[in-house]
């Protein structure tokens, strides 16, 4: 049996953007304005610390930050630093774990997602449950919120990123865990394949019977990097 749900897509958004977005859209999930939602989207560079992250995780000063082209954000997401950008698919989902689902199995269903959508031979979860590995190389990540029984954050799946972007930090509090993606494995990074897997995938194993949206129609007002209703 499945739940009505939307698809939002975006090619490219900053990341304080798509945060006050998720935050709109989780005070909509909570007041039953919007069914669950599934986001798919790109940001610029940028390094993430979740609630237990480090800024000295990450190797670079200020002044060497600003140089790179990236941003460095505090967010309220479990997990420590991670980083965003180019090549990489996002998926944050907004869904009400209210009627009992739980966080465990929902974390699950999004790594069991990124493993289909990789479709590498031998990729798998590692030992945490909270990201995927190839030959013990980390190529997605999972750090999500929960709060009112709303669930914002999610979902990192590396397509083709520069990789040299992780080795100037210390990924998820895991020193020595090299990243990798779905181009260095050997598979197939395209971005509309691994973004229709991750959907269906998604749309699976959370229940969903999903149909397009526009971010736009949702918050009734114009979010910068927008693309519109999915194709």
């Amino acid at each position: 049996m499945t739940r009505p749900g939307l698809l939002l897509r975006t090619e490219r958004i900053g990341y304080a953007e798509a945060w006050d977005a998720q935050r709109r859209l989780a005070a909509l999930r909570a007041a039953g304005e919007v069914p669950d939602v599934l986001w798919l989207l790109e940001h610029p560079p940028t390094f993430t610390a979740g609630r237990h992250g480090r800024r000295e995780d990450l190797f670079l000063s200020d002044e060497a930050l600003a140089g790179s082209g990236a941003t460095f954000v505090r967010v309220d997401r479990g997990g420590q630093m991670t980083w965003h950008g180019p090549g990489q698919s996002v998926g944050y989902a907004i869904c009400d774990l209210r009627p009992g689902r739980r966080v465990r199995a929902f974390v699950e269903a999004m790594v069991e997602a990124m493993r289909e959508a990789a479709a590498l031979p031998g990729a798998a979860a590692g030992d945490d449950a909270m990201g995927l590995y190839a030959g013990g190389r980390k190529l997605g990540s999972v750090g999500i919120r929960v709060a009112g029984g709303i669930t914002t954050h999610g979902l990192a799946l590396n397509r083709d990123p520069d990789l040299d972007w992780f080795r100037i930090m210390t990924a998820c509090g895991a020193p020595g865990v090299e990243a990798t993606s779905i181009a260095a494995e050997g598979g197939d990074p395209g971005r509309e394949r691994v973004d229709a897997a991750l959907a269906d995938g998604l749309a699976r194993r959370l229940g969903l019977r999903l149909e397009p949206a526009a971010l736009d129609d949702l918050l009734g007002a114009p979010t910068p990097g927008g693309r519109g209703a999915a194709d």
